[in-house]
């Protein structure tokens, strides 16, 4: 018997002799399996969403970028004057009256029915920056997905735009507080590196973020007025004034959880917390007050 023929008879004979040892699992050794999978998916699954939440965040910031351009662009064809940070009525082709006062704000409202995206396309389309960035998808998050739901208060689709502009950086009519810190010309700006022109929001009343994000009535009372969006893990990301965008991880507990009652339709609440004003509403109002500090502060 040459080597050859040895071979193949003793592999021969050790396949016959695993084929009749196999046999299936048994049920308990099912059962551990798949706890060990659902073991592991538990484990992964929240590296992944964070992991997911972080990669929006930097489209996020890449958008911001853009609108911040944009802008900053606008400014500089209008001997400075800022696109107005309001959002113009429907049908107003993108222009607002104050009184005596007329002026071009960067978004319009939804035009046609606010029931789809392109109805809120044509209101990005009316504003101050399109010229300047006819981009839809800048303007949409894309870790916002309000969109795709009906708004509950009759406003169609809630909101696809994920970005506001604070109510200093608009002539519309408000708060005392707020009006003091107004500003019209980005030569007003004092330190504009840490100044906010672009915040993400996600407000649902109205079906879109309507109008200017305001912070509160009086800037001297630690109050939250609008929701802010909290979408990248614990953070926010924000357009400066100079012309940079970054990402604030908020550490504030009641800072967190302000947003998201607020996103909720939740209305105005204090910023105190254990009788101690919350570190995350000194550093955002400090950044939200874009010229010089009104007094009280």
């Amino acid at each position: 018997m040459g080597p050859l023929h040895l071979i193949l008879r003793c592999s021969k004979k050790w396949n016959e002799k695993m084929s009749s040892s196999k046999k299936g699992f048994t049920l308990i050794e099912l059962l551990v399996v798949i706890a060990i999978i659902a073991l592991l998916l538990s484990v992964v699954m929240p590296s992944l969403t964070k992991a997911k939440q972080l990669a929006a965040a930097v489209v996020c910031l890449s958008s911001q970028n853009q609108l911040l351009t944009g802008y900053l662009m606008y400014a500089e064809d209008n001997d400075s004057q800022f696109a107005d940070g309001d959002t113009a009525y429907k049908g107003d082709n993108g222009f607002t009256s104050y009184g005596s006062t007329t002026v071009r704000c960067w978004v319009g409202e939804p035009e046609g029915n606010n029931e789809t995206v392109d109805d809120k396309i044509r209101g990005f389309e009316v504003g101050a920056l399109w010229s300047y960035l006819e981009a839809p998808k800048v303007y949409n998050c894309p870790a916002d997905k309000r969109w795709r739901d009906l708004n509950e208060n009759g406003y169609g689709i809630n909101g696809y735009r994920t970005y506001s502009i604070g109510k200093p950086l608009s002539k519309r009519p408000g708060s005392p507080g707020e009006e003091a810190s107004e500003i019209s010309k980005m030569t007003e700006f004092v330190s504009p590196g840490t100044k906010i022109v672009f915040l993400e929001e996600t407000e649902t009343e109205f079906g879109w973020n309507n109008r200017t994000w305001n912070m509160g009535m009086d800037l001297s009372n630690p109050q939250w007025e609008d929701p802010f969006a909290i979408l990248h893990n614990g953070s926010s990301t924000f357009a400066f004034a100079d012309g940079h965008a970054d990402r604030h991880k908020w550490v504030d507990s009641v800072a967190l959880k302000l947003a998201q009652e607020g996103a909720k339709g939740g209305g105005a609440a204090s910023a105190m917390h254990g009788g101690v004003v919350s570190e995350d509403y000194l550093w955002f109002r400090k950044a939200y007050i874009p010229g010089r500090t009104p007094d009280g502060f």
